[in-house]
């Protein structure tokens, strides 16, 4: 049977266990407080030289350091701010800007999901504080700009919102078309029906750099529209992703485009003619470089030329063999250097 005292004997080695845990942490943590402290004192000191000493060993403090800086974004003295664009850099760049497709979906260290943060996690983390509440749009332009480099997509929920605020959707794109993995599309294909018209086409720029398949069908859709912009960022989306989903195409009315947009539209064909030789679709993108073979302009029957030789059919070497004899030189050389790849010979022109 307990007694009274062994109660209070065993209840003060706790408390005297907890009280040595707590003052181990404190000592363990204060050189590195201290650290924090001097590193910050150089970036905000009025000597460049100090300023410099500081931000250069950026990548060796602890990253709880960047909601601090971010604060001096703001600063009125540039060398401060300098300082402080420099050392948020060098700490994101620390933990590398290629991320490992196998730390997609890792540990984060929430609630939902315990456990120790890297040291990239950390650095995520802080930067993903600075985008909630009223701080300064340079402080949340500048941690998603970061975070494009160094976010996966475990954090697309929390960038994917501000795709829809006007004054931080360009860097919100910017930094979801940067994200790997299926997350980032999904979060820019969910967003580009209720975007405002004038961000659409910044949307569909982003999903055709990515080349995402899933977005060919609101590529199409968007090819469809009265808004020539909108018409034209569809298209080019479209060309880039290079697929084609049995929707039928439509294609903007090329004679009420602009003369750029018409460069756009030709080009458009072409890179899209291209991705479908790649996939290994000779017939579709035979049809487009035939189309342009007999056009005026020289960069397009060259780019026909060029695009016909690498399918290497005798259909193909026989749309070719007239361009031998072209009264353009460009075209003329392009084509006999196709002809020649072909087995055919410098001579045969």
């Amino acid at each position: 049977m307990k007694t009274k005292e062994n109660n209070v004997s065993t209840d003060a080695i706790v408390r005297s266990a907890a009280v040595a845990a707590v003052t181990l942490a404190t000592a363990q943590a204060a050189p590195g407080a201290e650290a924090e402290d001097k590193f910050l004192s150089g970036i905000r000191s009025d000597d460049e030289d100090a300023n410099h000493a500081a931000w250069s060993t950026a990548g060796d403090v602890d990253p709880s350091v960047i909601p601090a800086l971010s604060e001096l974004l703001t600063s009125k003295k540039p060398n401060v701010r300098k300082a402080a664009e420099e050392a948020l850099k060098n700490i994101v760049h620390s933990v590398g800007k290629t991320i490992d497709p196998r730390s997609l979906g890792a540990n984060t260290g929430r609630p939902d999901d315990p456990g120790r943060l890297d040291p990239r996690q950390q650095v995520v983390m802080h930067l993903l504080s600075l985008l909630e509440g009223k701080r300064p749009k340079i402080e949340k332009t500048t941690a998603l700009r970061h975070l494009s480099l160094v976010a996966t997509s475990d954090d697309v929920g929390m960038i994917a919102g501000l795709i829809h605020d006007p004054q931080l959707r360009e860097e919100a794109a910017f930094c979801l078309e940067r994200i790997p993995g299926k997350s980032s599309e999904e979060a820019l294909l969910t967003a580009l029906p209720a975007a405002a018209d004038d961000f659409k086409p910044r949307i569909l720029a982003a999903l055709g750099h990515r080349r995402a398949d899933e977005a060919v069908d609101a590529c199409i859709d968007a090819m469809r529209s009265a808004d020539t912009t909108i018409a034209m960022a569809g298209m080019k989306a479209w060309a880039r992703i290079g697929t084609t989903s049995g929707a039928d195409v439509v294609f903007p009315e090329r004679d009420a485009l602009s003369e750029w947009d018409k460069v756009e539209f030709d080009d458009s064909l072409l890179r899209f003619a291209d991705a479908q030789l790649e996939k290994a679709s000779p017939d579709e993108a035979m049809a487009t470089y035939m189309r342009n073979l007999d056009r005026q302009e020289e960069h397009l029957q060259c780019a026909a030329i060029i695009g016909l030789a690498k399918i290497g059919t005798a259909k193909a070497a026989a749309a070719i063999f007239p361009k031998l004899r072209s009264d353009n030189n460009t075209v003329m050389r392009t084509a006999r250097q196709a002809w020649s790849s072909l087995g055919g010979g410098e001579g045969s022109g």
